[in-house]
């Protein structure tokens, strides 16, 4: 079901589609379209995929649509297949030049976002993706993806030093020609899809473009409702310390999915510099975080999922880059295990601004 645009050419293609993978969280999704209204950009359409929502609200959502004057695309999955193949249902709907990728519980930043990135793709033509920086909607805190604006080029070697930048999927942005041509089940369960896409397509030669501005609104509030969350999810008592696999620990095979075709005689390197990233600046954040919202028996489970023999399944490293990742691995556990949370939460803005100064060095 689709709604043109009042005033635009319905034989144009919209520079932006807005890909949100709908499931549950109608408020939310609501309240985010009512932003979209807004925006003075209207070169845009939406394109929703509802992974067979359970909460009775989908006519709801529809007349809403219908009443908004955006132009949409809104599809009703069959059965429920969850985020990746959700997400991956969205961007098909698409026919914009970009992707501009949207959680449904997060919003654009201001009424200006779209007009002002719109300018910044249309001058750098040869972007296959693009990032942007966030805030949380509750604190107004700002996540940094990108310091400094600007392109980071192309190929797998960028891909495999940027890839963490694109773990949270709102204003994430990617060609549309391109991120369907990719389009694969391979990674559904990971999580991770628009890291697979995006590192595909600046793996291939399209350019990375960092966009300092403030894009996305994260975790829109609405009253009386809330969404869940790992961090608000009842303690285990008396938890048992057996192995417990994270997304985290699919990552590193996503991305070196994603870019071993274009990796030439690279490949073992490139693995391993993906492997040590999210070891050394992904990993500890989430023993620390698990320690928090958990236990120290739960987190101690998390880095049992993480062991390097699960971590480089299926991927082929030579023995002292295997050796490195194992000792790496060793370290970070032991640290992550034993630093006190309260030092590690005094650092974390540090090491936030260290870890994202990867985009700057690609």
């Amino acid at each position: 079901m689709k709604l043109e645009l009042p005033g635009v050419d319905s034989g144009q293609r919209p520079f932006f589609s807005i890909c949100v993978p709908q499931y549950n969280r109608t408020s939310f999704l609501i309240e985010a379209c009512r932003k979209l209204t807004k925006q003075t950009c209207l070169d845009f359409e939406l394109c929703i995929s509802d992974d067979c929502s359970t909460d009775g609200r989908s006519d709801e959502l529809q007349t809403f649509l219908r009443e908004s004057g955006l132009s949409y695309v809104y599809k009703r999955l069959e059965k429920n297949v969850r985020y990746d193949a959700n997400l991956r249902s969205s961007i098909s709907l698409a026919s914009g030049r970009y992707c501009f990728l949207m959680g449904n519980d997060d919003c654009l930043a201001d009424h200006d976002v779209l007009s002002k990135m719109r300018t910044a793709l249309l001058e750098h033509p040869t972007t296959g993706v693009a990032v942007t920086n966030y805030e949380e909607h509750s604190d107004g805190r700002i996540y940094r993806r990108v310091r400094r604006a600007g392109c980071a080029g192309s190929g797998p070697q960028v891909a495999a030093s940027c890839f963490r930048n694109f773990a949270f999927v709102s204003g994430v942005v990617v060609r549309r020609d391109r991120a369907q041509a990719h389009a694969t089940g391979a990674w559904d369960g990971s999580e991770m899809y628009q890291m697979y896409l995006a590192c595909r397509i600046i793996a291939e030669g399209h350019d990375l473009l960092g966009l300092e501005e403030v894009a996305v609104r994260k975790g829109i509030s609405v009253c009386g409702e809330s969404v869940d969350s790992y961090a608000t999810r009842p303690k285990l008592d008396g938890c048992a310390i057996t192995e417990r696999n994270i997304p985290l620990g699919q990552m590193g095979r996503v991305v070196f999915d994603a870019v071993r075709p274009y990796a030439g005689g690279q490949q073992a390197q490139l693995a391993t510099r993906v492997f040590l990233q999210i070891l050394l600046f992904t990993y500890p954040f989430w023993i620390v975080e698990y320690r928090r919202v958990q236990s120290w028996r739960f987190a101690a489970g998390i880095c049992l999922g993480m062991r390097p023999r699960n971590l480089v399944r299926q991927v082929d490293l030579p023995v002292h880059y295997g050796l490195l990742v194992r000792m790496v691995y060793l370290a970070v556990t032991c640290a992550g295990l034993l630093a006190p949370i309260e030092l590690f939460n005094a650092w974390q803005p540090k090491l936030h601004a260290i870890a994202k100064s990867a985009f700057q060095r690609a």
